[in-house]
């Protein structure tokens, strides 16, 4: 897994640890991996992980990316055009969804009378992408790389609108029957939610691989403990102001101050 993260999505190591490997770009942490002893893949769909994604700083870096892959002879599952965005989709060795991807200039998102954004998947112009980055060599992941969104596969599309708009404070920016996503600000979406695997999906069991937890960066830990409290949401707060808790599909989630980036 560490190799795949090094040698394909081009992150480098910072800590190697017996059981946990953390990588990212210029010293910031973007992945973490925990070795699970005994672990073992789900047999059936269940709540986590739908991908994780990568967010390029400009077309000309997916395309040198691009270029990389194709030479890696990695298999690709698919691409999109989302007009906010276009990505690239494929999977780590464990079966954990990756998409990598770089953002249009915001000015040219289109927006509904709401301000919020259409759900599409275009095709993707895989040509413009790989001319874009011709003549960009590729050496790893650039510096400015983050992870742009976290998607997420769910049980239930209203109690997760509930948790993560109502409690959490994020603004519903573009919504289906079977999808919600989820922004702070005016970005197309910070976390993806979906139903596509079907709905009242089980949890992962304790030995089953797939997502640990993600984390949330905030300016707001405060008034954050304090809704949960009044809303009366079970969290632990930890060493450095760190607050977990799930939601309510089960999912881990901590939230830090994003000072410290």
């Amino acid at each position: 897994m560490a190799a795949f993260y090094k040698e394909i999505i081009g992150l480098k190591v910072i800590t190697d640890e017996d059981d946990k490997i953390e990588l990212g770009v210029d010293g910031k942490v973007l992945l973490e991996l925990v070795e699970v002893k005994r672990g073992k893949a789900p047999k059936q769909a269940k709540t986590g992980l739908y991908h994780t994604a990568f967010l390029l700083p400009s077309r000309q870096e997916l395309g040198s990316f691009l270029h990389h892959l194709l030479a890696s002879n990695y298999p690709i599952d698919g691409a999109g055009d989302h007009i906010y965005s276009e990505a690239l989709y494929f999977r780590d060795p464990d079966g954990n969804g990756i998409e990598v991807y770089a953002d249009r200039p915001r000015n040219e998102w289109e927006r509904d009378e709401l301000g919020n954004l259409p759900m599409a998947t275009n095709e993707v112009d895989g040509d413009g992408i790989l001319m874009a980055g011709a003549e960009l060599e590729w050496n790893g992941a650039p510096r400015d790389t983050t992870i742009g969104h976290i998607h997420l596969q769910v049980s239930n599309l209203e109690e997760t609108r509930q948790f993560y708009q109502t409690i959490l404070g994020f603004k519903v920016t573009t919504e289906i029957p079977s999808a919600l996503f989820f922004a702070a600000g005016d970005y197309h979406h910070h976390i993806g939610t979906n139903v596509w695997a079907g709905r009242d999906l089980l949890e992962l069991e304790e030995l089953e691989t797939g997502l640990a937890y993600f984390t949330i960066q905030s300016e707001e830990l405060g008034r954050l403990e304090n809704q949960l409290m009044e809303k009366e949401i079970a969290f632990q707060k930890g060493s450095q102001n760190v607050l977990t808790l799930e939601d309510p599909n089960g999912i881990t989630i901590k939230i830090v101050s994003n000072t410290k980036s």
